[in-house]
């Protein structure tokens, strides 16, 4: 009985860690849409990245997806680590995606505090020769070409061979074109 208890407040910790950990990077974000839009400054900004938690203090490659109503409105991220830790990557890239997402029509201040952010933190790529055993619901797709490349990030669709066909409509892959492909493995937080 002590045993079953035990592991019960274990699993409870574990998932409250868990909530908590994804919790404060979608709040980093919302601080960062806020200090932004309510133009608190550069120096307000880079206080975000100051306080850093031991889990946070590695570079990863992160992607920050802001979403309304289930749809994009913004997204812009790396692979590959581009700042020092987890936070200094989750804030430059929820500015990038509030300016400098193309794809999209620019995020009013208005609006920003009805989107939903995600943070992909970005645990492993490997490559892989087919797409064969893919998950895309799990797994992420990365395709390189000669100077061209794609990232299709974990959920963002549900058949692996679709996922193949949008990695390389994005990449403008043409049929006969070399490519090589990478399943990214990575940690979501919503």
């Amino acid at each position: 009985m002590i045993n079953i208890l035990v592991a019960l407040v274990i699993i409870l910790f574990f998932q409250q860690s868990c909530f908590a950990e994804a919790l404060s990077l979608t709040a980093l974000v919302r601080q960062t849409m806020q200090t932004y839009f309510e133009g608190e400054g550069e120096s307000s900004i880079a206080a975000l990245t100051k306080n850093v938690p031991k889990q946070y203090n590695s570079p990863a490659g992160v992607f920050v997806t802001l979403s309304t109503n289930g749809k994009t409105r913004a997204c812009w991220g790396s692979i590959q680590p581009t700042h020092a830790n987890i936070v200094e990557s989750t804030v430059y890239a929820t500015l990038n995606a509030l300016k400098k997402d193309y794809r999209y029509k620019p995020i009013k201040a208005s609006e920003w505090q009805d989107l939903k952010p995600q943070v992909t933190v970005i645990k492993e790529m490997k490559a892989i020769q087919t797409i064969r055993g893919q998950n895309p619901l799990t797994e992420g797709l990365f395709l390189q070409g000669s100077n061209k490349s794609a990232v299709l990030l974990p959920g963002e669709v549900s058949d692996p061979y679709y996922q193949l066909v949008k990695c390389k409509l994005k990449a403008g892959i043409h049929q006969g074109e070399p490519y090589q492909l990478y399943s990214i493995k990575a940690a979501i937080y919503e």
